[in-house]
Protein backbone atom coordinates (compact mmCIF):
# COMPACT_ATOMS: atom_id res chain seq x y z
CA UNK A 1 0.00 0.00 0.00
CA UNK A 2 1.49 3.27 -0.90
CA UNK A 3 1.61 6.45 1.52
CA UNK A 4 -0.88 7.81 0.19
CA UNK A 5 -3.36 5.27 0.02
CA UNK A 6 -2.47 4.52 3.69
CA UNK A 7 -3.48 8.18 4.65
CA UNK A 8 -6.79 8.10 2.74
CA UNK A 9 -7.61 5.03 4.49
CA UNK A 10 -6.56 6.37 7.79
CA UNK A 11 -8.53 9.37 6.93
CA UNK A 12 -11.50 7.68 6.11
CA UNK A 13 -11.23 5.14 9.25
CA UNK A 14 -11.19 8.46 11.46
CA UNK A 15 -14.14 10.19 9.79
CA UNK A 16 -16.68 6.94 9.66
CA UNK A 17 -15.29 6.82 13.80
CA UNK A 18 -16.97 10.48 13.94
CA UNK A 19 -19.97 9.60 11.84
CA UNK A 20 -20.76 6.60 14.19
CA UNK A 21 -21.02 9.31 17.05
CA UNK A 22 -23.46 10.96 15.39
CA UNK A 23 -25.67 12.36 17.94
CA UNK A 24 -29.62 12.56 17.45
CA UNK A 25 -29.97 14.50 20.65
CA UNK A 26 -27.68 17.33 19.16
CA UNK A 27 -30.94 17.98 17.23
CA UNK A 28 -32.03 19.96 20.19
CA UNK A 29 -29.36 22.73 19.54
CA UNK A 30 -29.67 22.81 15.63
CA UNK A 31 -32.44 24.39 13.43
CA UNK A 32 -33.25 21.15 12.33
CA UNK A 33 -35.21 20.66 15.58
CA UNK A 34 -37.85 23.36 14.11
CA UNK A 35 -38.58 20.37 10.92
CA UNK A 36 -38.92 17.50 13.27
CA UNK A 37 -41.30 19.35 15.38
CA UNK A 38 -43.97 18.60 12.71
CA UNK A 39 -45.17 15.71 11.10
CA UNK A 40 -47.34 16.74 7.96
CA UNK A 41 -44.20 17.08 5.35
CA UNK A 42 -45.75 20.27 4.29
CA UNK A 43 -45.67 21.83 7.90
CA UNK A 44 -42.03 19.89 7.99
CA UNK A 45 -40.83 21.50 4.68
CA UNK A 46 -41.21 25.09 5.32
CA UNK A 47 -40.30 25.27 9.01
CA UNK A 48 -36.95 23.48 7.58
CA UNK A 49 -36.58 26.13 4.87
CA UNK A 50 -37.33 29.17 7.09
CA UNK A 51 -35.37 27.68 9.89
CA UNK A 52 -31.53 27.10 7.47
CA UNK A 53 -32.27 30.42 6.24
CA UNK A 54 -32.32 32.12 9.80
CA UNK A 55 -29.46 29.78 10.88
CA UNK A 56 -26.54 32.18 11.06
CA UNK A 57 -24.78 33.87 13.41
CA UNK A 58 -24.68 32.58 17.36
CA UNK A 59 -27.40 29.42 18.25
CA UNK A 60 -28.54 30.43 20.88
CA UNK A 61 -29.39 33.77 19.58
CA UNK A 62 -31.38 32.52 16.97
CA UNK A 63 -33.06 29.90 17.91
CA UNK A 64 -34.99 31.97 20.32
CA UNK A 65 -36.54 34.05 17.65
CA UNK A 66 -37.50 30.78 15.64
CA UNK A 67 -39.03 29.65 18.51
CA UNK A 68 -40.97 32.68 18.69
CA UNK A 69 -42.07 32.60 14.76
CA UNK A 70 -43.40 29.30 14.96
CA UNK A 71 -45.20 29.49 17.64
CA UNK A 72 -47.08 32.19 16.47
CA UNK A 73 -47.81 30.21 13.60
CA UNK A 74 -49.03 27.16 15.32
CA UNK A 75 -51.33 29.28 17.18
CA UNK A 76 -52.74 29.84 13.60
CA UNK A 77 -52.88 26.15 12.27
CA UNK A 78 -48.83 25.04 11.56
CA UNK A 79 -46.72 27.14 9.06
CA UNK A 80 -48.32 25.28 5.71
CA UNK A 81 -51.86 26.95 6.68
CA UNK A 82 -50.43 30.40 8.12
CA UNK A 83 -48.44 31.25 4.95
CA UNK A 84 -51.00 29.72 2.72
CA UNK A 85 -53.39 32.65 4.36
CA UNK A 86 -50.33 35.12 4.90
CA UNK A 87 -51.51 38.95 3.55
CA UNK A 88 -50.99 42.54 4.25
CA UNK A 89 -53.80 42.08 7.29
CA UNK A 90 -52.22 38.86 8.71
CA UNK A 91 -48.80 40.70 8.61
CA UNK A 92 -48.77 42.40 11.75
CA UNK A 93 -48.49 38.88 13.24
CA UNK A 94 -44.90 38.78 13.17
CA UNK A 95 -44.16 42.00 14.53
CA UNK A 96 -41.28 41.52 16.58
CA UNK A 97 -39.64 39.00 14.62
CA UNK A 98 -36.37 40.57 14.24
CA UNK A 99 -33.32 38.85 13.79
CA UNK A 100 -30.16 40.80 13.00
CA UNK A 101 -30.48 42.19 9.77
CA UNK A 102 -34.13 40.36 8.73
CA UNK A 103 -36.61 42.37 10.10
CA UNK A 104 -40.65 41.76 10.37
CA UNK A 105 -40.98 43.96 6.92
CA UNK A 106 -38.63 41.31 5.65
CA UNK A 107 -39.69 38.09 6.54
CA UNK A 108 -43.49 39.01 5.77
CA UNK A 109 -42.20 39.58 1.57
CA UNK A 110 -40.13 36.58 2.20
CA UNK A 111 -43.30 35.05 3.55
CA UNK A 112 -45.90 36.12 0.85
CA UNK A 113 -43.19 34.83 -1.70
CA UNK A 114 -43.80 31.37 -0.58
CA UNK A 115 -47.65 31.99 -0.46
CA UNK A 116 -47.25 32.67 -4.13
CA UNK A 117 -44.85 30.13 -4.74
CA UNK A 118 -47.01 27.29 -2.89
CA UNK A 119 -50.12 28.65 -4.67
CA UNK A 120 -48.54 27.50 -8.09
CA UNK A 121 -46.42 24.40 -7.48
CA UNK A 122 -48.53 22.98 -4.37
CA UNK A 123 -45.09 21.89 -2.85
CA UNK A 124 -41.59 23.31 -2.18
CA UNK A 125 -39.66 20.38 -4.38
CA UNK A 126 -41.17 21.20 -7.55
CA UNK A 127 -39.70 24.87 -7.62
CA UNK A 128 -36.03 23.09 -8.22
CA UNK A 129 -36.96 21.60 -11.19
CA UNK A 130 -37.20 17.73 -12.72
CA UNK A 131 -34.34 15.90 -12.44
CA UNK A 132 -31.47 16.50 -15.22
CA UNK A 133 -29.03 19.78 -14.17
CA UNK A 134 -26.66 19.90 -11.56
CA UNK A 135 -27.64 21.03 -8.10
CA UNK A 136 -25.78 24.70 -8.64
CA UNK A 137 -28.65 25.28 -11.66
CA UNK A 138 -31.06 23.54 -9.41
CA UNK A 139 -30.76 25.63 -6.73
CA UNK A 140 -30.42 28.77 -8.73
CA UNK A 141 -33.83 27.97 -10.55
CA UNK A 142 -35.56 27.78 -7.04
CA UNK A 143 -34.08 30.88 -5.75
CA UNK A 144 -34.54 32.53 -8.86
CA UNK A 145 -38.64 31.70 -8.50
CA UNK A 146 -38.26 32.88 -4.68
CA UNK A 147 -36.62 36.34 -5.97
CA UNK A 148 -39.30 37.09 -8.75
CA UNK A 149 -42.08 36.29 -6.01
CA UNK A 150 -40.54 38.73 -3.27
CA UNK A 151 -40.96 41.54 -5.83
CA UNK A 152 -44.24 40.79 -6.41
CA UNK A 153 -44.82 39.94 -2.78
CA UNK A 154 -43.23 43.49 -1.67
CA UNK A 155 -45.60 45.16 -3.91
CA UNK A 156 -48.66 43.35 -2.55
CA UNK A 157 -47.30 44.30 1.01
CA UNK A 158 -47.15 48.34 0.48
CA UNK A 159 -43.83 48.15 -0.71
CA UNK A 160 -43.04 48.01 -4.87
CA UNK A 161 -39.61 47.92 -6.31
CA UNK A 162 -38.97 46.99 -9.99
CA UNK A 163 -36.57 44.28 -9.41
CA UNK A 164 -35.31 42.10 -6.71
CA UNK A 165 -31.71 44.07 -6.14
CA UNK A 166 -33.65 46.85 -4.84
CA UNK A 167 -35.08 44.94 -1.45
CA UNK A 168 -33.79 45.57 1.50
CA UNK A 169 -31.18 43.43 2.72
CA UNK A 170 -32.75 41.31 5.24
CA UNK A 171 -34.58 39.87 2.11
CA UNK A 172 -31.98 39.80 -0.27
CA UNK A 173 -29.83 37.74 2.72
CA UNK A 174 -32.24 34.61 2.28
CA UNK A 175 -31.94 34.27 -1.12
CA UNK A 176 -28.21 34.38 -2.45
CA UNK A 177 -27.29 33.79 -5.79
CA UNK A 178 -24.71 29.89 -6.36
CA UNK A 179 -24.34 31.60 -9.53
CA UNK A 180 -22.62 34.61 -8.07
CA UNK A 181 -20.54 32.01 -5.91
CA UNK A 182 -22.47 31.98 -2.79
CA UNK A 183 -21.68 28.50 -0.93
CA UNK A 184 -25.41 29.21 -0.30
CA UNK A 185 -24.54 26.93 3.19
CA UNK A 186 -27.73 27.69 4.40
CA UNK A 187 -29.58 26.44 1.59
CA UNK A 188 -27.11 23.38 0.69
CA UNK A 189 -28.55 22.32 4.99
CA UNK A 190 -32.00 22.74 4.14
CA UNK A 191 -31.90 20.38 0.92
CA UNK A 192 -29.33 17.92 3.25
CA UNK A 193 -32.36 17.81 5.59
CA UNK A 194 -34.81 17.47 2.83
CA UNK A 195 -32.97 14.65 1.12
CA UNK A 196 -31.11 12.46 3.16
CA UNK A 197 -32.26 9.25 4.81
CA UNK A 198 -33.63 8.97 8.44
CA UNK A 199 -31.30 6.30 8.81
CA UNK A 200 -29.13 8.64 11.66
CA UNK A 201 -32.44 9.95 13.65
CA UNK A 202 -31.30 13.33 11.76
CA UNK A 203 -32.39 14.15 7.92
CA UNK A 204 -36.03 13.13 7.08
CA UNK A 205 -35.77 12.26 3.46
CA UNK A 206 -38.99 14.18 2.61
CA UNK A 207 -38.56 14.62 -1.16
CA UNK A 208 -37.34 12.10 -3.92
CA UNK A 209 -36.36 14.12 -7.19
CA UNK A 210 -33.14 15.18 -5.54
CA UNK A 211 -30.71 12.39 -4.23
CA UNK A 212 -27.91 12.01 -1.90
CA UNK A 213 -25.63 11.90 -4.30
CA UNK A 214 -26.01 15.07 -5.66
CA UNK A 215 -25.69 16.99 -2.44
CA UNK A 216 -23.17 19.61 -1.75
CA UNK A 217 -21.96 20.09 2.10
CA UNK A 218 -23.22 22.82 4.12
CA UNK A 219 -19.90 25.20 4.57
CA UNK A 220 -20.00 26.48 7.82
CA UNK A 221 -17.33 27.85 9.90
CA UNK A 222 -16.99 24.44 11.56
CA UNK A 223 -17.08 22.40 8.52
CA UNK A 224 -14.60 24.58 7.06
CA UNK A 225 -12.04 24.69 9.80
CA UNK A 226 -12.23 20.63 10.36
CA UNK A 227 -11.67 20.10 6.53
CA UNK A 228 -8.70 22.05 6.48
CA UNK A 229 -7.62 19.95 9.47
CA UNK A 230 -8.38 17.31 7.67
CA UNK A 231 -7.19 18.14 4.24
CA UNK A 232 -10.27 17.84 2.50
CA UNK A 233 -9.75 21.40 1.15
CA UNK A 234 -6.83 24.03 1.59
CA UNK A 235 -9.13 26.45 0.75
CA UNK A 236 -9.77 29.03 2.96
CA UNK A 237 -13.06 30.81 1.35
CA UNK A 238 -16.77 30.45 1.91
CA UNK A 239 -17.35 29.93 -1.30
CA UNK A 240 -19.44 27.31 -3.86
CA UNK A 241 -15.89 26.18 -5.11
CA UNK A 242 -14.72 25.66 -1.67
CA UNK A 243 -18.17 23.49 -0.72
CA UNK A 244 -17.91 21.33 -3.35
CA UNK A 245 -14.37 20.88 -3.34
CA UNK A 246 -14.82 19.57 0.34
CA UNK A 247 -17.82 17.19 -0.84
CA UNK A 248 -15.98 15.98 -3.75
CA UNK A 249 -13.23 15.01 -1.35
CA UNK A 250 -15.95 13.14 0.58
CA UNK A 251 -17.17 11.17 -2.29
CA UNK A 252 -13.99 9.28 -2.51
CA UNK A 253 -15.31 7.86 0.87
CA UNK A 254 -19.11 7.27 0.05
CA UNK A 255 -20.10 8.12 -3.58
CA UNK A 256 -23.56 7.72 -3.05
CA UNK A 257 -24.03 10.55 0.30
CA UNK A 258 -20.90 12.38 0.42
CA UNK A 259 -22.89 15.00 3.28
CA UNK A 260 -24.14 12.20 5.71
CA UNK A 261 -20.60 13.05 7.30
CA UNK A 262 -21.90 16.87 7.65
CA UNK A 263 -24.03 16.59 10.88
CA UNK A 264 -20.57 14.88 12.58
CA UNK A 265 -18.59 17.56 11.60
CA UNK A 266 -20.36 21.04 12.27
CA UNK A 267 -21.41 19.40 15.59
CA UNK A 268 -17.72 18.65 16.20
CA UNK A 269 -17.12 22.38 16.55
CA UNK A 270 -20.57 23.55 17.74
CA UNK A 271 -19.98 21.25 21.24
CA UNK A 272 -16.72 22.14 21.91
CA UNK A 273 -15.64 19.05 21.21
CA UNK A 274 -12.64 21.05 18.80
CA UNK A 275 -11.28 23.86 19.77
CA UNK A 276 -10.00 24.71 16.99
CA UNK A 277 -6.16 24.28 17.94
CA UNK A 278 -4.31 21.11 19.32
CA UNK A 279 -4.74 20.36 23.30
CA UNK A 280 -4.03 17.92 24.86
CA UNK A 281 -6.92 16.88 27.02
CA UNK A 282 -9.88 17.60 24.38
CA UNK A 283 -7.79 16.21 21.73
CA UNK A 284 -7.19 12.61 23.34
CA UNK A 285 -10.69 11.09 22.62
CA UNK A 286 -11.34 13.06 19.60
CA UNK A 287 -12.07 10.56 16.92
CA UNK A 288 -10.18 12.19 14.03
CA UNK A 289 -6.99 12.95 16.31
CA UNK A 290 -4.77 11.04 14.53
CA UNK A 291 -5.28 12.89 10.86
CA UNK A 292 -6.25 15.98 12.51
CA UNK A 293 -3.69 18.54 11.72
CA UNK A 294 -4.92 21.54 14.01
CA UNK A 295 -2.47 24.33 15.14
CA UNK A 296 -0.78 24.28 17.95
CA UNK A 297 -2.44 26.83 20.78
CA UNK A 298 -1.20 30.35 20.03
CA UNK A 299 0.95 31.94 23.14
Amino acid sequence: MSARTDAAARLHANLEALYADTRPDRIQHDPLRFAHRYTDPRDAELSGLIAALYAFGRVDLFLPVLDRLFDIMDAHGGPRRFIDAFDADRAPRITGITYRWTRPADLAVFLGALRRVLAEHGRLEPVFGPPGPDLRDRLGLAIGALRAACVASAAELGSPVDDFSELPQGVRYLLPDPADGSACKRWNLYLRWMVRPTREGVDLALWSTLSPADLVMPLDVHVGRLSRFLGLTARTDASWRTAAEITDSLRRFDPADPVRFDFALAHHGISGACLGFKHDETCATCAIRTVCKAPNAKR
